[in-house]
């Protein structure tokens, strides 16, 4: 799957630099804001100080046990060239029974890009992301013995963007990545299409799918942190542009 995903996304990258012609340089900042909510399930392979566990969490459980998310893009562009922004936050908190035991883990994604026009409806990006992971077990009892492991790292970044031309009532936009190559994870891809629906010039509603894998590793023994997981889900969101 992951290498069928690399070379869909590597087309992707190369294809529309090599055929499509720079368009037409604009001389003023166009700027968008989209807040979004993700119906996000989680599925992989997660492990805190050596000890590895399988994970299948449905898009229902995270939402009963979601304490804090916050999710949101930014683009801004003039010309040919601009930079974007994407932030993602969840707080989750559960009770366990085996063992008896408070669980805390807190995940966030920050990503910085620029972009680079390659034609009317693409766009190149290049960037990182900033992944960082809190997680805390509380185990209940006369110990009240309390485990926990921190990790962050950063993931150098390189994708495209494909986009229907503006001013449309219904566009379609795919945002596309691959990064990590060693330097923060292993691997990192995600796809990520949307529908827009216009609401007027300044707005529009989004609908999308969205696909994010990350395959992370570091230390040894009792000092292991893995990380080695898809978060995907349905996305709506509202564009505003300014």
């Amino acid at each position: 799957m992951r290498n069928l995903f690399r070379a869909i996304v590597a087309t992707l990258i190369v294809c529309p630099a090599l055929a499509a012609p720079a368009a037409a340089e604009s001389d003023r900042w166009e700027v968008s804001l989209t807040p979004y909510l993700m119906g996000a399930s989680m599925s992989g392979t997660s492990g805190i100080r050596g000890r590895e566990a399988e994970v299948d969490i449905s898009a229902s459980d995270i939402l009963s046990n979601l304490e804090f998310g916050a999710m949101g893009i930014l683009t801004a562009r003039k010309g040919n060239w601009g930079f974007g922004g994407d932030a993602l936050w969840m707080a989750l908190g559960a009770t366990t029974n085996r063992p008896d035991a408070d669980v805390d883990v807190n995940q966030g994604g920050f990503a910085g890009y620029g972009l680079r026009r390659l034609g009317a409806g693409a766009d190149l990006t290049f960037g990182a992301r900033v992944n960082t992971i809190q997680s805390e077990i509380s185990f209940k009892g006369p110990l009240g013995l309390v485990v926990e492991q921190n990790k962050t790292w950063v993931d150098p970044l390189a994708g495209l963007l494909l986009h229907t031309a503006p001013g449309r009532r219904v566009g379609l936009r795919v945002y596309t990545e691959v990064g990590g190559f060693g330097v923060g994870s292993k691997f990192v891809w995600q796809v990520f299409p949307t529908i827009n629906i216009g609401l007027g010039s300044k707005a529009s509603l989004d609908l999308g799918y969205r696909w994010l894998d990350m395959n992370y590793e570091d230390g040894e023994g009792n000092e292991k942190f893995t990380y080695d997981m898809l978060t995907q889900g349905p996305v709506m969101g509202l564009t505003f542009r300014f």
